[in-house]
């Protein structure tokens, strides 16, 4: 097991820096409880793109909300652990050291995978899987200064997935909890050793409503099919089960609990669990009715099991943020009557974006799936050279996947550690890296590399990972209580997301961040 003394500093060292700092201007009162929306995968034009199907949440927040359209995550390998920690902790990966979703660290002469939450010590309350915790978050987050600032303040934080409820919930040991088909809502021994009996109430009452729906049925307006591609597609998920309605038993004959996840991570089903379960936190731990500043972050992750399978604009994509958007507008309708329309604040963002396959008529110019014989190529480029001189291989390596059209360009590791390069991808790409841990294709081998923009792996749907706009641009939308509504079109950073939240909350927060406070007035 690693030692903790180096992140008990780190933490330590956060803590003294949110002493130092000085008291951010706030409103008069602040709310009663910040409430934090994390929509995995949605890119900064889907709002505004799908907007004229909007009759819930979306539309309130877009008219009610304070809406920054030029908003981007500064850093390069652009995944779902990555945005997450950098909206929570206000600085970067390199900072933050959750540089993916897994990496590599060296263990003597070997490399050993690391997942993003991974932690041995652990176990995970609810269900036989491996342990999980904030454990390798290097940088305090907004939950840890909330804390901070008063011990009273409650945390309670709900995805489904694991790293998208942790990493909001910082190092805080909070009401955690994220959906798994096995289990219902689990958490880890780093929170707590048994759930608690709403949970376990909630798990064999409401759960198995969402586990017995296993047909996917069309439901945004015929009118809005426009907004959309084709609903068959060959280049979507299998090739074949690519139109509604969608059925598990298409998928596979089994019920088990592998095939149930495998279906809920291709369909909207899962976030409407999770913004139940969100309502059952408010309800259960009296979120937002004392004389504290409580946060609830909620990640709702379908958008980006969808959009891998399918595409950002594809007809599945279309419904399930159309029932996105209604069942937002029915947890927002909640919190007005629970909580008090004026002692609530929403902030909603996304981890990362994604490429629009260049099947889709949306595409980018040039937008095409790399072969596999590039790949080839490039694997075979790091074989030769480590066999020939291991010194010297990085920069070899480095110089031939210059020369190869799938790869925009190469650095080796120590280059980008150790200089600022002045490339502005390869700063994007720096703020990726971490000490000690290896994130890209070839780190391993010493080289940091990116494709093409517009270039993709696999044969069919999509994904993200890039340093590219597509990937990078994000919504930022701030919506309640002594914030002034309307579209700011200044450059803004997700790294500006916690610092805003501490500020309008009177919280204050370490006076280093990578990102800062902007004014809701």
């Amino acid at each position: 097991m690693k030692s903790s003394r180096p992140r008990l500093a780190l933490l330590a060292l956060g803590v003294l820096a949110c002493a130092r700092a000085p008291e951010p201007p706030a409103p008069a009162v602040p709310p009663a409880l910040i409430v934090w929306i994390t929509v995995d995968q949605l890119r900064g034009d889907h709002l505004d793109h799908f907007r004229p199907v909007w009759t819930g949440g979306f539309r309130r927040l877009l008219t009610e909300g304070r809406v920054y359209t030029n908003a981007t995550h500064d850093h390069g390998r652009t995944v779902t652990a990555a945005g997450h920690a950098a909206l929570g902790t206000g600085v970067h990966p390199s900072r933050h050291g959750i540089i993916g979703n897994a990496w590599y660290e060296r263990a003597g002469d070997t490399w050993v995978s690391m997942s993003n939450v991974g932690d041995s010590s652990v176990t995970t309350v609810g269900a036989e899987l491996p342990g999980v915790s904030p454990r390798n978050l290097m940088a305090t987050g907004l939950a840890d200064w909330m804390v901070a600032a008063d011990a009273a303040s409650l945390v309670a934080s709900v995805s489904g997935k694991d790293r998208g409820a942790i990493l909001p919930a910082a190092h805080v040991k909070g009401h955690v909890y994220w959906f798994e088909p096995a289990g219902g809502f689990v958490t880890s021994t780093y929170y707590r050793d048994a759930n608690p009996e709403w949970v376990v109430r909630f798990n064999n009452t409401v759960v198995p409503r969402y586990m017995v729906d296993t047909i996917w049925t069309f439901t945004a307006p015929a009118s809005s099919i426009h907004l959309s591609g084709p609903d068959t597609a060959a280049w979507e998920s299998n090739g074949v089960l690519t139109f509604f309605p969608h059925r598990l038993s298409d998928l596979t004959p089994r019920r088990d609990s592998a095939a149930l996840r495998a279906w809920m991570e291709r369909t909207p089903l899962a976030d409407a669990a999770v913004l139940e379960f969100a309502e059952t936190m408010v309800t259960e731990l009296g979120l937002g009715r004392d004389g504290s500043v409580d946060l609830l972050a909620v990640s709702v992750s379908q958008t980006d099991g969808v959009g891998h399978e399918y595409g950002p604009f594809s007809r599945e994509q279309l419904d399930n943020l159309y029932r996105l958007d209604r069942r937002l507008g029915a947890f927002f309708g909640f919190l007005d009557r629970t909580v008090g329309r004026d002692r609530y604040i929403v902030a909603l963002s996304s981890d990362h974006g994604v490429m629009t396959p260049p099947e889709d008529r949306r595409a980018l110019p040039g937008s095409r799936r790399l072969r596999a014989a590039e790949r080839e190529a490039m694997q075979q480029i790091v074989t030769e050279a480590e066999a020939s001189d291991p010194a010297t291989a990085p920069a070899r390596i480095a110089a031939a996947l210059k020369g190869q059209p799938a790869i925009a360009n190469a650095w080796t590791t120590e280059e980008l550690m150790q200089r600022v390069p002045p490339d502005s991808f390869a700063v994007l790409m720096r703020r990726s890296m971490y000490p000690g841990r290896a994130g890209g294709p070839f780190s391993r081998n010493g080289v940091e590399s990116w494709w093409v923009s517009g270039g993709l792996g696999g044969e069919r749907g999509t994904t993200h990972g890039s340093p590219y706009w597509y990937d990078r641009h994000v919504p930022v939308i701030f919506m309640g209580p002594g914030i002034r509504s309307g579209r700011i079109g200044d450059r803004v950073s997700t790294l500006d997301f916690a610092p805003t939240l501490a500020s309008h909350a009177r919280v204050r927060y370490p006076g280093d961040l990578d990102g800062r406070s902007l004014s809701l007035r």
